[in-house]
């Protein structure tokens, strides 16, 4: 039998990947996603519309990026900390 408070929090997690990332920073890059949230245009004008199935999809998206860009910039920083300033990995 499931805890009442595992269960609550489950159905909190589950409903945080629904809601808006928006950060209100609303500003495309050079790619075309959102400075602040990473969504394309298209994500950010078809939000509404979408599905919580579709909001989910996209929110782990953001997530896994995230957590990518994250671990990418660590890496960097270790690495020139090893190599000096200027190195990069390649």
């Amino acid at each position: 039998m499931h805890d009442p408070a595992d269960l609550a929090a489950e159905l909190a997690a589950d409903r945080l990947l629904t809601l808006s990332p928006c950060q209100a920073v609303c500003r495309l890059d050079n790619d075309g996603r959102c400075a602040g949230c990473g969504r394309t245009a298209e994500e950010i004008g078809r939000w509404i519309t979408y599905s919580d199935e579709e909001k989910d999809s996209v929110n782990r998206r953001l997530l896994q990026e995230a957590q990518e860009k994250r671990l990418s910039a660590r890496l960097n920083l270790l690495w020139r900390r090893f190599f000096g300033p200027g190195a990069t990995p390649n």
